[in-house]
């Protein structure tokens, strides 16, 4: 761990300025970041923090709130150098991962990751001016493998007030329109998690005066969130890992199955390239198809994509599965008649 002596002061204030938060955040205090050094082995009092800030306010856009007590911090407009720096091989990926999120989170998620993102565009940028290598944005480009919704619209301020909730276990009093409602109902709600399923962001929570059954509200259809730190919060007990365990609501993992199947050579060659578990076995029939036998979980997503590859799969185990199957694609096949 860095020692505490003043031979060590450049870095840790090195340390504290790639803590101080964005414009765009409420800002932090004097206390938050002595703690925050603490864990990484910079113990000082918060005074000292405050006298670093005040010297580096001279030559970095900083900007204190002077009016909050105690008084907060953060950067007034993006740092003039980026902080910290960025190899190449992370702007790629984040590049990548700007143009995937793009199709499956809310604008209002990609806010909080905004500063990284430009500055991996600027390195690309840069590596594209100063050598041979071509802008990586005209290279690549991200083909999803099925279609993808469009991300529904949530308001940061819907979006700031559950996750502040969410995380400090606070109760929220919420105007919520619901599915069957004809306008938006008031509901005093006690987050438990979030969940992002496909392009969509579900906040899981207990009610007041419903059951003892959590529920899912997508984040879309909040009209107002309001904090109320006051109110108790409930003593039932809520792990989200065995909600999802439990298949609450079509968001649960499934139990694990033994899937036998008959494939075409085409959805076989794909298989191969990308199984589907650790233990998947094809075996040619003979016949120009192949048997599967896998290891999965019985999940929604499963049977959306058995049902994606209509003729190029017919499913022999588990004999419940082949039935809902079947009657699916029957379903389906009327549809057309």
């Amino acid at each position: 761990m860095p020692s505490r002596s003043k031979g060590n002061v450049i870095l840790r204030q090195w340390e504290m300025i790639q803590l101080i938060p964005a414009r765009d955040h409420a800002g932090k205090t004097a206390n938050d970041l002595a703690t925050q050094l603490a864990s990484r082995g910079f113990h000082v009092t918060s005074r000292t923090i405050e006298r670093d800030l005040e010297e580096l306010q001279s030559v970095l856009p900083l900007d204190v709130d002077n009016k909050a007590r105690p008084k907060r911090w953060r950067w007034r407009r993006q740092p003039a150098v980026d902080i910290p720096g960025m190899e190449s091989a992370e702007a790629i990926a984040l590049s990548l991962t700007q143009e995937t999120l793009a199709t499956h989170l809310p604008a209002s998620f990609l806010g909080a990751l905004k500063r990284r993102l430009a500055q991996a565009n600027r390195t690309l940028a840069a590596i594209a001016k100063a050598g041979s290598h071509g802008l990586w944005t005209d290279k690549v480009r991200v083909i999803p493998a099925h279609v993808v919704l469009c991300p529904p619209v949530v308001p940061p301020a819907i979006l700031q007030a559950l996750q502040s909730a969410l995380l400090r276990d606070v109760p929220v009093e919420v105007l919520y329109k619901g599915h069957k409602d004809q306008s938006h109902q008031s509901r005093l709600l006690y987050p438990r998690g979030m969940i992002l399923r496909g392009s969509s962001v579900y906040l899981i929570a207990h009610e007041k005066g419903g059951d003892s059954r959590p529920r899912h509200f997508a984040l879309q259809r909040f009209g107002n969130v309001r904090l109320r730190e006051m109110e108790p919060w409930p003593v039932t007990p809520f792990s989200l890992d065995v909600f999802l365990k439990d298949g609450n609501q079509q968001f649960g993992e499934g139990t694990p199955i033994t899937l036998k199947a008959i494939v075409s050579e085409e959805l076989a060659r794909i298989l191969r390239d990308t199984p589907l578990g650790e233990d998947m076995v094809l075996t040619a029939t003979g016949a120009g198809t192949v048997k599967l036998s896998t290891t999965i979980r019985d999940t929604w997503s499963l049977h959306t994509w058995i049902l994606g590859h209509g003729p190029h799969i017919q499913v022999q185990s588990p004999p419940a599965l082949k039935t809902l199957i079947a009657e699916r694609l029957v379903q389906a096949a009327r549809q057309y008649s």
